[in-house]
């Protein structure tokens, strides 16, 4: 008997027979003749319809992960490109207009902070007031270091040390 009869007999006997199921989730008993049996070979059109429909979602899906990827490269991109132009603007502020301090009282530091300003410097020779000054660009936020660097000026915690 070939494999191909064999499975179709094995399943007009399961359709036609007396034959029960138990449920694996539910316990519940299940009557095999009213069960929608199939095999490869022989789809019922319900069965092919299930089929087809679960194709489509895989499909769906697929197209969903890829445009996903795509996002999440398009987002990676801009992202680093951000942070570079956000790199050049702190190198650059000093001499844009609307930077509210003489560029050449500007000493700059880039890591913590991005500038250690001595107002008064170029133009009075003395030193009026000192600024440490971090530059942002779009969202960006202080980061930890910063916010603890902030805090210590907050809290009067700078000291000027000289080292002979």
């Amino acid at each position: 008997m070939a494999k191909t009869n064999q499975h179709t007999e094995i399943i007009q006997m399961l359709k036609t027979g007396n034959f029960f199921i138990e449920c694996n989730h539910c316990s519940e008993e299940l009557f095999l003749k009213k069960i929608h049996l199939f095999d490869n070979d022989n789809f019922t059109e319900e069965a092919s319809e299930i089929y087809e429909e679960q194709l489509q979602w895989v499909r769906d899906k697929k197209l969903e992960l890829k445009r996903l990827k795509e996002v999440g490269t398009k987002r990676s991109e801009i992202g680093a490109l951000s942070v570079n132009i956000g790199l050049i603007l702190e190198r650059l502020a000093p001499t844009m207009p609307g930077f509210p301090f003489n560029h050449n009282d500007c000493r700059s530091v880039f890591d913590p902070i991005d500038y250690v300003i001595f107002e008064g410097l170029t133009k009075k020779g003395r030193v009026d007031k000192i600024f440490l000054i971090d530059i942002k660009s779009g969202n960006a936020k202080l980061t930890p270091r910063q916010k603890e660097i902030k805090s210590a000026i907050q809290n009067k915690k700078v000291t000027f040390k000289k080292f002979t």
